[in-house]
């Protein structure tokens, strides 16, 4: 089992529905090592499909490890993209602010531990 196997569930747990009520946009994330997906946020909607959108309003790239390490909060996208961890091509004012718009689930490694 591919560690994004339940990206897709952990996305819609997560989506802030509030942040995204006046977008309509579309994020496509290149995932190195686990292909191409593509976010439609519609007016505090989102849905997420495999494969590559046509005309994205972003295009972020990264590799798994990271793209699950900000899912956790363990680090913010801008955080990611200043260590080099993170390219975007497109509308930059979107890539910054993807991460409000998912309530990150820190996780607490002693606890999971126990």
């Amino acid at each position: 089992m591919h560690p994004l196997d339940g990206l897709r569930e952990q996305l819609f747990e997560n989506f802030n529905r509030e942040a995204a009520a006046d977008m309509s946009e579309v994020v496509q994330f290149d995932i190195s090592d686990a292909g191409n997906y593509f976010l439609v946020i519609d007016h505090g909607n989102c849905d997420i499909q495999d494969g590559e959108h046509d005309s994205p309003s972003v295009s972020i790239s990264m590799d798994s490890e990271t793209l699950l390490d900000i899912m956790a909060g363990k680090f913010s996208g801008m955080q990611a993209f200043m260590f080099g961890k993170v390219k975007a091509d497109g509308d930059q004012r979107l890539a910054a602010m993807i991460d409000s718009l998912f309530v990150h689930q820190r996780t607490n490694k002693s606890v999971e531990k126990q």
